[in-house]
């Protein structure tokens, strides 16, 4: 039991479950809008505190942009190789 698990002849560590295509595309699909809105809130946070409106907003709301591309872009990388590719 301490190898994880496994189905017989499958890979370790890997388990096919029906939906787990779909929690994969869904987690990316909210980790891209959820980097943006979270830096949208920080920085609106931290304006607050320091009476900075609106400029660390925008700051954060351009991080959080970029931020949000370079995953995505990692992520087009990573389904362009394939899985099989991996590890």
């Amino acid at each position: 039991m301490g190898q994880g698990a496994q189905r017989p002849g499958g890979e370790p560590g890997k388990i096919n479950l029906p939906f787990a295509k779909i929690a994969k595309y869904l987690a990316i699909g909210l980790e891209i809008p959820s980097t943006i809105v979270g830096s949208l809130v920080v920085g609106y946070v931290i304006d607050r505190q320091f009476g900075t409106s609106p400029w660390i907003t925008v700051a954060a709301a351009v991080l959080g942009f970029v931020g949000a591309v370079f995953r995505l872009l990692k992520y087009l990388k990573y389904f362009a190789q394939g899985e099989t590719d991996k590890r």
